[in-house]
């Protein structure tokens, strides 16, 4: 087994050099601060959990990099992006190109003094390393490869999106990357523009190919393009997560909660229980904010507790994660169809339900082509005097949402030919801002702005508000934890489906 690693590292010690990342230096050259190299060996495996082969990697100790006041941060892509370009190539049949990059950072020009001692194994005595080129650790290394890419891709005319990072478009073909991955949507009948840019990005990067995109971000993709079907599913994660936390054996639960209160810790947990519940929460996130919006609200609950759980808290997250692997290949779905509106939202708030602070909850969901792109399950930062200035908050907010949707189908020419218009549940909310006179009497300031701003928008029919019943309410089960019966009509509400025969190979 050893050797397979040595002749890994080797390997890995063969490409650097090979790509310019960095120049031997005499040891009194060196300026500053001579930072560590480290190993990382690691196993790859697959999707399914079998092994391909033996990985070494050399990277930075950036832990050690002293403080800079050069900019570190990189934007990556949104999860309701990637979601938002799944369901736009379902409707309309577009092909997925899928590439992974090799040795990604190494294609960046470090614009900064480093130096690095040799790593294990292939030292040379009174020398150091000067990097030249971005490597893995090092601070800036992610913000220096993005800059690169989004570089490369502006010379291939391609144009970044405003406001939604790592997304590039040109007539007829769409571009977004997650660090390393890249991915291309074009129309069939527009493949040689495709083949064309695919070309030129071989020509400048060391690239892999995949034959089909069926993983992105850990996201199980399955695709039926005759019926032009997709789904999203986070089956292997949850399996994942699920066994690491031994929550495999044993009934399903059918809620991620149960309708009890989570109530307060009196007394203390200590480090490794913090620590330990962290861990469960975390994993349940992903999961939550990727693919699952049916634990959405569980997951809220459950992080008021991150500071101090209870052993009824861990007990309630092992619930969670025992939900979600009873139900691991439930997915988002996308569809074509002519049947319905394609774009639909709503809002809705929880009046004062935080025992603790009177907040209220809030949430909203966005659906287009059959299924959910964006959704959000979170507190009030304020307290509010009564239902209807909850719900205003909580229109206020999903409208300034909805006003972003809307500027980014504009920069892809995305029209949907229909009403943009925001579902409500409390009618006296909707009549407040239908009214020719405003009703709403408040000594609070900020719900008095967003109340103006609201019936300023409405008025000026930049904006529609439209009543729906509570049980025809999709956003519902983002604002409370729901009982059975109710939980299970807000899953199909959220058109979240069991594919599980689609994953059979």
């Amino acid at each position: 087994m050893s050797e397979q690693f040595k002749a890994a590292a080797h390997t890995e010690w063969g490409k650097l050099q090979g790509k310019g990342t960095f120049k031997s230096v005499r040891r009194d050259e060196v300026v500053g601060q001579l930072i560590p190299l480290m190993w990382v060996f690691t196993y790859k495996f697959d999707q399914d959990g079998y092994l391909l082969k033996h990985k070494a990697r050399i990277v930075v100790r950036g832990d050690l990099q002293l403080h800079s006041t050069l900019d570190t941060y990189a934007a990556t892509l949104a999860a309701r992006l990637f979601r938002f370009l799944m369901a736009l190539a379902t409707f309309f049949g577009l092909e997925i190109h899928q590439f992974d990059v090799i040795t990604a950072f190494v294609n960046a020009v470090l614009d900064e003094e480093v130096f690095v001692r040799y790593p294990e194994g292939f030292d040379v005595p009174g020398h150091a390393l000067k990097l030249l080129r971005a490597l893995y650790g090092l601070k800036r290394s992610p913000l220096l490869w993005y800059k690169e890419l989004s570089a490369t891709l502006a010379e291939l005319g391609l144009y970044e999106v405003p406001g939604a990072p790592c997304l590039f478009v040109k007539p007829h073909l769409i571009v977004f990357f997650y660090v390393d991955d890249i991915c291309i949507l074009c129309h069939p009948t527009k493949h040689s523009e495709y083949l064309e840019l695919r070309t030129k990005l071989f020509h400048k990067y060391e690239l892999r190919e995949l034959p089909n995109m069926e993983w992105f971000l850990g996201i199980r993709i399955v695709r039926n393009e005759t019926d032009r079907t997709m789904w999203l599913c986070q089956d292997a994660y949850i399996e994942k997560i699920a066994t690491k936390f031994h929550q495999t054996t044993g009934v399903t639960p059918k809620t991620p909660l149960p309708i009890e209160e989570l109530l307060p810790y009196e007394g203390q947990a200590t480090q490794q229980e913090i620590y330990a519940y962290g861990q469960r929460v975390g994993s349940i996130n992903y999961a939550a904010v990727m693919t699952r919006p049916d634990v959405s609200c569980a997951i809220q609950k459950l992080a008021e507790f991150l500071v101090n759980p209870s052993p009824l808290h861990r007990a309630a997250a092992d619930r969670t994660i025992a939900y979600l692997y009873g139900t691991r290949r439930r997915a988002i779905q996308y569809r074509y169809t002519l049947d319905e509106q394609y774009f639909q939202c709503s809002s809705d708030a929880s009046y004062g339900d935080d025992v603790a602070t009177r907040k209220s909850t809030e949430g909203y969901l966005f659906f287009l082509f059959g299924g959910p792109i964006d959704w959000r399950c979170t507190k009030q930062k304020t307290v509010t005097k009564s239902t209807t200035e909850a719900e205003l908050l909580a229109l206020s907010h999903t409208a300034s949402e909805l006003y972003w949707w809307q500027r980014l189908f504009q920069q892809m020419a995305l029209n949907l030919n229909q009403d943009y218009l925001i579902h409500c549940d409390n009618l006296q909310t909707v009549r407040l801002m239908l009214q020719d006179s405003p009703k709403l009497i408040t000594k609070l300031r900020h719900v008095d702005i967003h109340n103006h701003w609201l019936r300023q928008e409405v008025q000026q029919e930049r904006l529609k508000i439209e009543w729906i019943c509570t049980a025809d309410m999709k956003a519902d089960g983002f604002t409370k934890i729901l009982p059975r019966q109710k939980h299970e009509h807000f899953v199909r509400q959220l058109n979240l489906t069991d594919v599980g025969v689609e994953f059979k190979h």
